[in-house]
């Protein structure tokens, strides 16, 4: 029988980490003889008391927690002690944030259930967050993978992801980014390797959003996308894409937080770098548009040249947050346009890459 690790990466998420540690053990219930199944929580130390609310809780399975050393920062760091731990027990592993506020348990079954019968390496969800929020996900990761390998993956980044331990022990895990680039650097190995890959939806899901970390989400998205860019010639992998019509089965969220926007407020944090052939927040959205492709295929071909990958991020930065504004201020579409729109930048992307 299948040896599974529910882990949880965390690091100051008192608010929310004894929840999901409730909810994934009710999760593993509804495995039921899919798997044996063990909760691991990778800790980093805390200004919070996350560590005390987990081992609070009453537990019904086997679980554990895996400490970085004291003073380690960085989520990447979370994610590598976890895997090497499955690597260690041969475990196939489903990675779950530890700062969603709203997991349903049925949803551990759901990634299972793809994962096993399909006998995939690697799944990924299919969500829907709030109207200008994700966008390091959606104008940056789901675009440039679109790109770079011909795959349609829609939700590089979102927190969520079954990988098999046959991969895992494929993996160079040491190799892997200990920031927040951790999440797209998994996605680009596997989609290297020519792992098989699913991706399924999973309605119903509520994730905080922390505008103050906006910027260094797509710092470090952009630096493991670009250094992977640095190291040479990418698989075709246009036989990954997304099921038909997935968002049928989502819809917006009703979320309270709604109002808070990441875009707005990074790009409120970048006073006087505005040029003038950078689109501002109330650019045309075309132009805009336009504008962000081009400098996202220029840092690409940059990378290639040689340019320095840190300097290459620094200059996409203000370009990023001008177009992720701009397309907030228009008014929210029908999901499916939403969803169309980051198709349509993957292939505008792909084009100008050539």
């Amino acid at each position: 029988m299948p040896y599974l690790v529910l882990g949880i990466p965390a690091r100051n998420e008192a608010s929310t980490v004894a929840r999901m540690g409730d909810s994934l053990e009710q999760g593993a219930a509804l495995v039921g003889e899919m798997a044996v199944t063990e909760l691991v929580l990778g800790y980093q130390t805390s200004e919070d008391d996350t560590l005390a609310q987990w081992r609070d809780r009453t537990t019904r399975i086997r679980q554990r927690v895996l400490e970085c050393e004291p003073g380690a920062r960085g989520k990447g760091l979370n994610v590598k002690l976890i895997a090497r731990h499955c690597v260690e027990h041969e475990a196939d592993l489903l990675l779950v944030d530890a700062d969603l506020r709203h997991y349903e348990p049925s949803n551990v079954a759901r990634f299972v259930s793809i994962a096993y019968r399909n006998n995939l390496d690697f799944v990924l969800p299919l969500w829907c967050r709030q109207w200008g929020h994700a966008n390091s996900t959606n104008y940056l990761a789901s675009p440039l993978l679109r790109a770079l390998y011909g795959a349609r993956v829609r939700q590089p980044l979102a927190g969520q992801m079954f990988i098999g331990h046959s991969l895992l022990q494929a993996l160079n895990i040491d190799a892997l980014p200990d920031d927040y680039g951790i999440d797209i650097a998994l996605t680009m190995s596997v989609l290297d390797r020519g792992g098989r890959i699913g991706q399924v939806p999973l309605p119903g899901v509520s994730h905080p959003e922390r505008p103050s970390n906006s910027e260094a989400i797509m710092r470090d998205v952009a630096a493991a996308m670009l250094t992977r860019v640095s190291k040479g010639p990418r698989s075709d992998r246009s036989d990954v894409t997304w099921p038909e019509q997935y968002w049928e089965e989502l819809q917006w969220p009703s979320d309270l937080e709604a109002s808070m926007n990441e875009s707005d407020e990074a790009w409120g944090r970048l006073p006087g770098r505005t040029t003038p052939d950078t689109p501002g927040p109330s650019a045309d959205a075309s132009v805009a548009q336009t504008a962000w492709c081009a400098e996202l295929a220029g840092a690409v071909r940059a990378v290639e040249r040689g340019v320095s990958v840190n300097v290459a991020v620094d200059n996409l930065v203000e370009p990023f947050f001008a177009h992720a504004s701009t397309r907030r201020r228009q008014v929210r579409p029908d999901l499916a346009d939403a969803e169309a729109y980051v198709h349509v930048l993957g292939d505008e992307l792909a084009q100008a890459l050539g």
